[in-house]
């Protein structure tokens, strides 16, 4: 073959070979996103991890009700789509030290209850201030209540101003700041105001801020996941909340206080299986569940379900799973979530 002939080859090949080249990088590369993008859609499976081995019962307050019967009319006409595992949240427990109560008594202190406190109970301290206000603070987990006798006290009854909803959120945090009580969940959290009526024989929800002499506000923890909130015992009620009233004295402004925290480490978790939606739903037709709400009716219609987490009554180790079944008239009710065999005795 001549030179000539030779280089037309070569400058063929190098041409039509080039090309050749582009187009399979060019391929490699959409095959390589299509299959990453696949993945995002579809991600491989990965079993529970178990890790905590079996979960203590969750622990409901102890509630008298009578077994409803249960009908489905639900949005779609169908249960929602649960995955079949769910996170199970580690909570840090304060330690537990002869150091608890001077730590809890500078606690009380910068809320406004500078007293030597009587203990009153295992753990269980009273602390008292010049305006007839009482902390009740348990030095082995934290959670307090504040007390006042508003419904003896003639100032509150007719005060001259009642504070909107923006003031009585920044009273309500101020206060909790004050104590280092305001956490990073609080404040990321969904925050409910109600406008209330002191009366002599206690306290009487209202429509609006004209009506009222008192404000309460509710601080609910930020949602876990994708929605997936943080439910309590009280379904009209968070566990830290705080009572306002219109009294310009500063120490009888706060005049009630509901602190229940547990320390949950968002971070630290495994997964555990949980029930399908309709075997909660059968356990609910049984009577298998706990009404955070109940009804004074035999028949239930149920209108939602949903998967949330139950803030612990008690001192637990750890923040687990619930079928939330919500229905008429405010009815609500929570199926423990994780399968009974992940569950101790």
């Amino acid at each position: 073959m001549s030179l000539t002939s030779t280089a037309y080859v070569s400058r063929r090949l190098i041409k039509y070979g080039g090309g050749m080249i582009l187009f399979v990088g060019f391929g490699v590369v959409i095959l390589t996103g299509a299959i990453r993008a696949y993945r995002a859609v579809h991600p491989p499976y990965v079993p529970p991890t178990v890790r905590y081995g079996r979960l203590p019962k969750i622990v409901f307050p102890e509630k008298t009700f009578e077994t409803k019967n249960f009908r489905l009319q639900l949005p779609s006409d169908a249960f929602p789509k649960f995955k079949d595992q769910a996170k199970v949240y580690i909570i840090y427990q304060p330690t537990k030290d002869f150091l608890a109560l001077e730590y809890y008594s500078k606690v009380a202190a910068d809320l406004g209850f500078k007293d030597k406190p009587t203990e009153v109970g295992v753990g269980i301290y009273e602390f008292k201030d010049n305006n007839n206000r009482t902390l009740t603070m348990n030095v082995l987990n934290g959670n307090f209540r504040l007390t006042y006798p508003y419904q003896n006290d003639q100032m509150l009854l007719n005060p001259e101003k009642v504070p909107n909803k923006e003031g009585a959120i920044a009273i309500a945090r101020s206060f909790l700041e004050s104590g280092q009580r305001f956490n990073k969940d609080l404040e990321e959290g969904e925050k409910k105001v109600s406008f209330w009526k002191i009366q002599y024989d206690g306290l009487k929800s209202v429509p609006s801020q004209s009506e009222a002499n008192a404000v309460r506000v509710d601080f609910y923890r930020k949602d876990i996941e994708n929605g997936i909130k943080i439910v309590g015992a009280e379904t009209n009620r968070a566990a830290i909340s705080v009572l306002i009233s219109g009294a310009t004295v500063q120490g009888k402004q706060i005049i009630e206080v509901d602190y229940k925290y547990a320390n949950v480490d968002r971070e630290s978790f495994e997964t555990y299986p949980i029930k399908t939606v309709q075997e909660a739903w059968e356990e609910l037709k049984a009577g298998k569940y706990w009404p955070a709400f109940d009804s004074t009716k035999k028949e239930v219609i149920i209108r939602s379900v949903s998967l949330g987490y139950f803030e612990p009554v008690v001192a637990v180790n750890f923040l687990e799973p619930v079928f939330v079944f919500e229905g008429d008239d405010g009815f609500t009710a929570y199926v423990p979530a994780v399968k009974d065999e992940w569950i101790g005795k």
